[in-house]
């Protein structure tokens, strides 16, 4: 090999180190707490995920410039998973096998979620997810958390939403959904509550999860003639269903669960009959002590508040710096997972209500809001505040 080739070859290794380097993350210092993230932030669902990672660094990027957690900086890994579940799976066992990490935020799809709780739990590592299946909160699986509100128990207050923008007492009210453990369970509770309520469910569609076009689901939606449509589809999937709606002169009113977000969906919409539930702040706009936090740390990563999903990492990360506050140093995951179950946090103003767990709950939050574009504002607006989620008890 020739000289030139030679320091070729050597620059290209040096390269190849210095990425697999960067992708793992530095190992921290013996004074910092350690936190794992995982998420898409290649596949299908990156969008979401870079989003998801950026808001969840941005927190503890701000954290850390104040001094961390009582002293203690906070050395996040992230990973990813590229929407693969059993990349997701794997990910958790090498973040498990540093025994100072305390908890691993990210998952933004359920299946990916479910898919490591196995190993969560031989690891005795909390995984705080953005989605989780119904079967992982009922009954509650040990070291599985649920940000936000889980997508089953988003079902009663969509539709308690719904019956406030509807003009008939008894609705006719279609479904659709695309293909998670969540999003499906959210289907399934839909249903059950419209039945409770003595709508009429007349159609009930799911998208897979690798779809990219949805008009076979909306012509079926379109020909039951529903005074609403409720349902989960993020936000590629929402925007090609509500232009397919308006291309034919419909204007029913679609109301989104929280995969849906503002610059991902209701900005590039501007459809007034988009309606998005949300357990924090979408807009990212408002003088509440923990919106106005959420901007400056944002500003500071030089990144807007509204990117897709930004604010889930944000909260996930909130969620996880309590839970070390009240640990103490150093915190193993058995200790994570008690002082996860202890948490009681004001998010002033940021999130929709208090945020959290007990024992018997692992669903951070139980009130939501709705959000939808303003045409006389020109900007996405609060439609709704303060809406109870499910039927679950909270102790």
């Amino acid at each position: 090999m020739s000289r030139r080739n030679r320091r070729l070859a050597a620059a290209v290794l040096a390269a190849v180190s210095l990425t697999a380097t960067a992708c793992a993350g530095a190992s921290g210092s013996p004074n910092s707490y350690k936190v794992g993230f995982v998420s898409d932030l290649s596949g299908k669902f990156a969008l979401n995920g870079v989003g998801q990672r950026n808001g969840f660094k941005a927190y503890f990027e701000q954290l850390n410039a104040e001094g961390g957690i009582n002293g203690h900086p906070v050395h996040v890994t992230y990973l990813d998973d590229g929407g693969e579940a059993s990349r997701g799976s794997a990910n958790v066992t090498r973040l498990g096998t540093d025994p100072g990490i305390s908890a691993v935020g990210g998952f933004l799809l359920s299946n990916s979620c479910g898919a490591a709780a196995p190993r969560a739990e031989s690891l005795e590592l909390p995984l705080v997810c953005s989605a989780v299946a119904p079967d992982l909160l009922h009954p509650v699986h040990p070291y599985i958390f649920g940000a936000r509100t889980s997508q089953s128990n988003q079902a009663a207050p969509m539709l308690e939403f719904a019956g406030t923008i509807v003009k008939t007492e008894r609705p006719k009210v279609a479904v659709i959904v695309f293909g998670s453990a969540a999003s499906i369970g959210l289907g399934a509770a839909v249903r059950k509550a419209a039945a409770a309520r003595g709508w009429d469910v007349v159609a009930n569609e799911t998208v897979a999860l690798s779809a990219t076009d949805v008009s076979p689901q909306t012509a079926r939606i379109i020909a039951a003639k529903p005074d609403v449509v409720v349902g989960a589809l993020y936000d590629p999937l929402a925007i090609l269903f509500m232009r397919s709606l308006a291309a034919r002169g419909v204007d029913t009113p679609f109301v989104n669960y929280e995969g849906a977000t503002a610059a991902g969906g209701m900005i590039p919409l501007k459809d007034p009959n988009f309606y998005v539930l949300s357990n924090v702040s979408a807009s990212g706009a408002g003088d509440e002590p923990g919106v106005v936090r959420y901007r400056q740390a944002m500003q500071r990563a030089e990144l807007p508040p509204t990117q897709p999903y930004a604010n889930t990492g944000y909260l996930q990360a909130m969620e996880i710096a309590e839970g070390l506050r009240s640990c103490g140093f150093p915190c193993s995951g058995a200790d994570m997972r008690k002082a996860l179950e202890r948490l009681n946090h004001d998010s002033q103003g940021f999130a929709s209500g208090p945020i959290s767990f007990s024992p018997q709950n692992h669903e951070a939050l139980d009130t939501v809001s709705f959000y939808v574009w303003d045409d006389r504002t020109q900007t996405v607006v609060e439609a709704a505040s303060g809406v109870r989620a499910g039927s679950q008890a909270r102790s």
